[in-house]
């Protein structure tokens, strides 16, 4: 039987490997699974206090159109008005189950 004859380049290939590997691991980790609550600059609403430019617009008129995807939360922040005074201001609202089209009284 041949004697072992270990081979030193492959294991310094094979600690630089690993090395790079746990490198990819720990950047995709830092950044993709923090969740700061950012949006990659894409939140209308960063960082302000009061209502988003189309909330302004909506209290303005007093009333706010469903689009779709909308929930009472992100109107609520949209506009600045809280989710319980937006449900007193329409009582016949049902918070799951909003429409696209539907309107929202805002006062």
């Amino acid at each position: 039987m041949p004697e072992y004859k270990p081979n030193p380049v492959a294991r310094i290939a094979a600690v630089i490997a690993l090395v790079a590997a746990i490198l990819v691991f720990v950047l995709l980790v830092a950044t993709t699974g923090s969740d700061d609550g950012d949006n990659g600059g894409t939140n209308t609403q960063t960082e302000q206090n009061g209502p988003s430019k189309a909330g302004a617009r909506a209290v303005d008129r007093g009333v706010w159109i469903v689009h779709e995807g909308d929930t009472l939360a992100q109107i609520s922040e949209e506009t600045g008005i809280d989710v319980d005074e937006l449900l007193q201001l329409n009582p016949d609202l049902d918070p799951q189950a909003l429409i696209q089209g539907q309107r929202i009284a805002l006062r």
